[in-house]
């Protein structure tokens, strides 16, 4: 009878708190090229969104009476689902559904967009020093083995 062999692998990233939802920032190689691209893959979304809403007529000059609930629904619309884009994104389809769920305020989570670039970028920086070090002390390690079989 043979035994399964079982090899754990430890996913790459590390979690985010927004309020109280905790995601998951994946910071492999694979998903950092999605990350650095999140603005451009956002405005396609946009396109999308505007797309949508292009039926309905935005006036030349907006004043309170010249907007109706239609108008006001549809820029609304059209914004989340450029912020929505953009969180599911950097998190994975469905993470704004999650925080949105938790907190149904668009303006205050594009705010935490920002804190949370600012934060991601900071921690894969730290990432990325690490990892420079660690290559750094295998190169050495190698090195050294290599001079003492000469």
């Amino acid at each position: 009878m043979s035994k399964d062999i079982q090899i754990d692998i430890k996913r790459t990233g590390f979690p985010v708190k927004v309020g109280k939802v905790e995601l998951w920032f994946d910071s492999s190689f694979e998903n950092l090229r999605r990350y650095f691209n999140v603005d451009e893959l956002a405005q396609e979304k946009l396109k999308v969104a505007e797309e949508r809403a292009k039926h309905i007529h935005f006036p030349e000059e907006i004043t309170v009476e010249s907007l109706d609930e239609k108008t006001v629904d549809a820029a609304f619309d059209v914004n989340k689902e450029f912020i929505a884009a953009q969180y599911d994104i950097i998190f994975g389809d469905g993470s704004f559904r999650k925080i949105y769920k938790e907190y149904p305020d668009i303006l205050a989570l594009e705010k935490a967009l920002e804190v949370v670039g600012a934060a991601i970028a900071q921690r894969l920086e730290e990432q990325e020093t690490s990892r420079s070090k660690e290559a750094k002390k295998k190169q050495n390690e190698y090195l050294n083995k290599k001079a003492k079989k000469k």
